[in-house]
Parts: C-alpha cells; structure tokens; sequence
C-alpha cells in the first residue's frame, strides 16, 4: 500500500504525466494500458511509460482529430489524453472534459477516480471529497466504487471525519471481495474504525441523509403505468448544455421512453422512464445502453 508520504513526494510533481500516475498511485486496474480497448490507445500508453511522452501525445491527438465527437472512442481517447498528458492542468482538463462532456460514458467513473486521487495527491481534501461524493452519487453502480472507499477513507481521515470515511471503508470491504490486495489496503484502513461507535458509522452523512429521508416522506412518488409509485429512473447524461441534454433526451424519446431532465449543480441529468422497482429500471438501463451506448444507471428520486 502506498504510504501518504510517498503521494506527498509526488504531490511535488504533480502527477504531470500518466508514469508518474501510475507508479505513484495504487492502480484501480490490472495495469494501465489494459484499461484501454483500443491497440493504438495501448500503445500510446506504453510509449509514455517508455518515457517517449511527446511521441504518445502526438498519437493520441492525431486519434482524436479524425475520430467524431460523437464516436463512442472519443471519451476513451480524451481519457487516454489525460493519462499521457505532459503537465498536471492538461490532465486535468481532459479529465473534467470526460466527467463532463460525456458523463454517460463507461470512462466517466474512471475520470472521477483519477480527479480525487489528483486532489488528494496535492492536499485539495474539498475537491477530493466533492467529486467523491458525486462518484457515490452519480456512479453508485460502478466496479471502481470498492477503489474509491480506498481514497475517501484516506481523504475522510484526513479532514476528520471518521465517521464517514469508516463507512465508506465498510461498503468498500463487502464490494471487494475478488480483490486480496485491495482487501487488506481496506482492512489496514479498517483499523481506525475499530473504536468507533456502530451508530456513528451507520448516521455518517447526517444532515445530507436526513433531508433527504425526510423529503422522501413528505413527497410521494409519481405512479408507473400500472399506477405503482415510481422510485427509480435511468440516469443516461449529465451534460453542460440544454441543448446537449435536448439531444440526449431525443434519443431517449425515439425508443421509447419517458424523459425527465433534471438541473442540478450546473448539469443537465437526463432521466428516463418511471419503474417502481430497482429491478425493472436495471432492465430499461441495459435496453438503454443496447440501443444508446454509453453507461447508463440507475437513481432513485426525480
């Protein structure tokens, strides 16, 4: 397990470049360049780890002038962008074009991760636990949710919330049963809770939760067609635009489904349908995702 005062050594750098990345930080992958799919993606990366940077970024926008903005390869190339990026803002910047531009992408969640270890890496806990908790939030149903509990107990401890970040670490545990290493970087973690009241952990979120609890009380659902309250939809985009979430909302229409568009901290969340039942909305979600791409998921609420 990487020790904080290795990632302070690298807070120094930055993490300027995807090597210093990826030897500085626990990978949340098997290795890097098997997070692309793309051989040209892969190779670019392993030019980067080679040390040949100005040869990988050359490839990757190349890549990216002659694919379509709306090609299903193009947020995995600005992914790839970022994680051979010759300095901290342009990796940054591709990052937060990923999170943003496509939220709906399968490389959104990864583009979260890498902000909230960048952040923690140079000392920014609020601008880690933000984007923390809109991973918990927007990507709940993520495979990389067990690695973010590694780095929102970490940034928790740090800014003195026990509480909280046990309880990531307990959700982190039971979600990372198939991963040993990850399993003891938690439990090490884990450690710190062990003097920390059940009740502490199970209230941490507080004020947040129970707004929320009580506004769930007070608003009723609206009903499905079969007339059954309606708790969950599909979250198919978060875009920076109307007209972005216009497009998407189109799209959604054209197949089928109700659409609802929801603003909420300068995003436009695209929703569709109305199902009483996780499960029916996991099934509209992969009928979504069939016709549309892009990640899909399911979120309880408007």
């Amino acid at each position: 397990m990487t020790s904080g005062r290795a990632v302070g050594r690298y807070a120094g750098r930055l993490l300027a470049t995807f090597t210093v990345m990826s030897t500085a930080l626990p990978p949340y992958r098997p290795t890097a360049a098997a997070a692309q799919t793309d051989p040209r993606l892969v190779a670019a990366v392993h030019e980067a780890q080679e040390g040949q940077g100005d040869s990988a970024r050359a490839s990757v926008q190349a890549l990216l002038d002659s694919t379509p903005t709306t090609d299903s390869l193009y947020p995995e190339i600005l992914y790839t962008q970022a994680m051979v990026a010759g300095s901290a803002g342009d990796m940054r910047r591709q990052l937060q074009r990923v999170v943003v531009e496509y939220s709906a992408s399968s490389w959104a969640d990864d583009a979260l991760l890498r902000l909230v270890q960048m952040d923690y890496a140079t000392h920014n806990l609020d601008g880690a636990a933000h984007n923390l908790e809109r991973l918990r939030l927007d990507y709940s149903g993520s495979p990389l949710m067990p690695q973010a509990s590694y780095w929102a107990a970490r940034t928790y401890f740090d800014q003195n919330n026990p509480a909280l970040a046990c309880r990531w670490l307990a959700e982190g545990m039971a979600q990372a049963r198939q991963n040993i290493e990850l399993q003891n970087q938690l439990a090490y973690l884990n450690q710190r809770c062990r003097s920390l009241p059940d009740t502490a952990v199970a209230n941490a979120g507080g004020q947040t939760d129970s707004a929320k609890a009580k506004k769930d009380s007070v608003s009723p659902a609206p009903a499905d067609s079969a007339g059954r309250a309606a708790r969950f939809r599909v979250q198919v985009a978060a875009v920076a635009t109307s007209d972005a979430a216009d497009a998407t909302a189109s799209k959604l229409r054209a197949i089928g489904f109700a659409v609802t568009t929801v603003r909420e901290k300068k995003l436009y969340k695209v929703r569709a349908g109305q199902f009483a039942t996780r499960a029916e909305a996991q099934s509209a979600a992969a009928r979504i995702k069939a016709k549309l791409g892009g990640s899909p998921f399911v979120v309880s609420g408007p």
